[in-house]
């Protein structure tokens, strides 16, 4: 990365974060903290997802919904760090979600640390507009269908108030990498215990896959891009 190419992309970085905040001031929302994205990402293979169709309730999930999502990835500062527009549907809804994260090292694993918010259309159009500018091309993007669910009674069965989401995707636009993924999640406050969301999450898992499974370190971003090469 030059010099200049830096420069652009740290003032890129400084006018998403001013439209993420003008956009929650506008709406009145109150601006939310950075936190922790503690979320592992699994392969599913031929079968899983009925099955997980039929456990998810038995471990005690209810759905949420299903969004058809489109990801657009703007400039980041660092190539592991991620800004990105989210439009999500939902018949004839449509949101778009502006999020802003970056990697950090907690007890020698790596977690996302993250801002996201509403923002409207034309704060949308202003940021993919400057972020062509600053990267030179069209930025990447890919599309997924997303059925989410969230444990009933958070924690209840845990001892802790923890709310655990669970979403399987089925993702277009990764190449090879396209296909079907299960993501469990848990979002902690900075300076929270990503431990114990960490051994949670190892839990769901292996009670909704029954087995201790790898999961996948590379972000979709990640794969979109080799994708793309």
């Amino acid at each position: 990365m030059t010099g200049k190419s830096g420069i652009a992309r740290r003032i890129f970085k400084s006018l998403a974060l001013f439209i993420l905040r003008s956009e929650l001031h506008k709406a009145k929302q109150a601006e939310e903290k950075a936190h922790l994205e503690v979320e592992r990402k699994f392969r599913l293979f031929d079968g899983e997802i009925d099955n997980l169709e039929t456990r998810l309730p038995k471990c005690g999930f209810l759905p949420i919904g299903e969004l058809t999502m489109t990801d657009t990835f703007l400039p980041a500062l660092k190539d592991e760090d991620m800004i990105r527009i989210r439009v999500e549907s939902e018949g004839e809804l449509r949101r778009r979600i502006l999020t802003l994260k970056d990697w950090v090292m907690i007890d020698g694993e790596r977690e996302r640390r993250e801002q996201e918010g509403e923002i409207g259309l034309v704060a949308s159009l202003v940021l993919r507009l400057v972020g062509r500018l600053v990267e030179g091309n069209p930025p990447l993007s890919f599309s997924k269908v997303r059925r989410s669910y969230s444990s009933s009674q958070p924690g209840a069965e845990h001892g802790s108030d923890v709310q655990v989401v669970v979403s399987v995707d089925q993702v277009k636009g990764l190449g090879v990498y396209s296909g079907a993924y299960l993501e469990v999640e848990i979002i902690v406050p900075v300076g929270g215990d990503v431990k114990s969301a960490r051994e949670r999450i190892r839990t769901e898992v292996f009670e909704l896959l029954g087995e201790n499974r790898d999961f996948v370190p590379r972000s979709y971003l990640d794969m979109l891009k080799e994708a793309t090469v």
